[in-house]
């Protein structure tokens, strides 16, 4: 079973990275990324609190995902 958790590859805190992680390994978290700012447009004091308490609770990854521990090793 797949839990939420951020990204190791991040923006600003790896929410929308560690969303579209948990949604699918292999999506771009682009998509989640513009998805959110259309929604912080459309209400953003509720967007940007969630944002806030996901970036605060959620835990950072460790290097669950196949292809990052390639990177991790090749670096």
């Amino acid at each position: 079973m797949a839990t939420l958790k951020k990204t190791k590859k991040r923006v600003i805190a790896g929410v929308c990275g560690g969303i579209a992680k948990f949604i699918d390994p292999d999506i771009n978290p682009l998509g989640i990324r513009l998805l959110w700012v259309i929604l912080t447009l459309i209400h953003p004091c509720f967007m940007i609190l969630t944002y806030i308490i996901l970036a605060a609770t959620l835990r950072t990854e460790l290097l669950l995902f196949e292809e990052e521990k390639t990177e991790e090793k090749t670096v």
